[in-house]
């Protein structure tokens, strides 16, 4: 039996049976199943980690049990059980009594799933790592044991750090298209054409795939990773016990330490407070100068671009202020990992700003498509 092609025009075209169904019309259909499930995914994700980032501020503020002390022996600790090592940097039983004084030695659900499914292996690969280097001098360990936690919590984010910067820089290349559309209606103000205005706008954002709430998405996955720091700080035994280059105590609190002990040696952490907030100033900085360096053409044919770029800096150095008062009220071990997430900001920063520019210069920029 001989088979011949027709074109759908065609009056004589006949169409397949039921039973054949075309591979391009299968292959959509398995496109289509892996991105509703790719999406359920994503969102179940977002959800976790939302919820535990609200659960995590809750015991922190409500729960007793979890009460966090910068002191040796106070509060909720987390190291090994008394006897493992017979040091007491590490095993978490203490002979004093400073009052309220719980135990976190093993993996459990007794502090709740925020505890047990973030808390509890940071905290155990921090020890471990720890131990193993409690020879190093001056809290070096304590230093590369937190650098490494960093380089893991960031490379598991990293896929999603890339994706909003990209989804910035297609916003800003799109930033002259939507300028002329505000200004076709920028005289218009009835219903229809504010109607037709919005339309335009938002099928251009549907065209080049941008969502406007996809600079939320990177805030969901940072707020628990923030507080995975700074408890750890607070409840590990051994990094409450050591000291940075034997002048910085990781638990101490840089103000108080200030303030209080000014000539018995607080001074040193005023030193401490600006090198980390000189690094959080750079990080936040950086990525700014660079997107200026990309778009100084851009900013001189629209204004809005420019406008972007004012407000970009007026919520980072908002932004700015407020780390600063994090790092300002937390203890040492949250300054030095917030540090040390500066430096690693700004390397990424100029990785980006290298393969973006590469991009441009070879004339592979984001294509905008733009109808009216």
């Amino acid at each position: 039996m001989q088979i011949f092609n027709r074109d759908k025009n065609d009056s004589n075209f006949v169409s397949s049976p039921f039973w054949q169904v075309d591979d391009n019309n299968k292959k959509n259909t398995i496109k289509k199943i892996f991105k509703q499930i790719f999406f359920f995914v994503k969102l179940s994700i977002f959800i976790f980690m939302l919820v535990m980032g609200l659960w995590g501020c809750s015991q922190a503020s409500f729960d007793s049990t979890t009460s966090q002390n910068l002191n040796v022996g106070c509060g909720l600790e987390y190291g090994y059980q008394f006897g493992t090592t017979g040091d007491y940097n590490f095993d978490v039983q203490s002979s004093f009594n400073f009052g309220q004084y719980s135990t976190f030695t093993n993996w459990s659900m007794a502090y709740g799933p925020f505890y047990a499914f973030f808390i509890w292996p940071a905290a155990f690969f921090v020890t471990n790592f720890m131990y193993l280097t409690r020879n190093y001098w001056g809290g070096t360990n304590t230093l590369l044991s937190l650098f490494i936690l960093l380089l893991f919590i960031r490379g598991t984010t990293l896929l999603l750090s890339l994706k909003s910067t990209f989804h910035n820089e297609k916003m800003l290349e799109i930033k002259n298209k939507i300028s002329q559309i505000n200004e076709k209606y920028k005289d218009l103000k009835d219903f229809k054409s504010r109607q037709m205005k919005q339309y335009e706008i938002s099928n251009l954002y549907k065209k080049n795939k941008i969502k406007p709430f996809a600079a939320f998405q990177q805030m969901f996955l940072t707020m628990p990773i923030f507080l995975i720091i700074y408890r750890i700080v607070g409840i590990v035994r051994p990094i409450k016990n050591s000291v940075l280059f034997n002048i910085w105590s990781f638990s101490a609190n840089p103000l108080t330490e200030t303030f209080s002990n000014f000539n018995q040696g607080g001074w040193v952490y005023i030193f401490f407070l600006v090198i980390v907030m000189l690094g959080q100033f750079w990080s936040l900085k950086i990525p700014q100068i660079l997107a200026k360096k990309r778009y100084n053409n851009i900013s001189n044919v629209s204004s809005s671009v420019g406008s972007s770029f004012n407000k970009t800096k007026i919520t980072q150095n908002i932004f700015i202020i407020v780390m600063c008062l994090i790092v300002v009220f937390s203890p040492c071990g949250v300054g030095v990992y917030w540090f040390l997430s500066g430096i690693f900001s700004i390397i990424q920063s100029y990785i980006l700003h290298k393969i973006l520019l590469n991009k441009k210069h070879a004339n592979k920029k984001f294509k905008i498509s733009f109808e009216f």
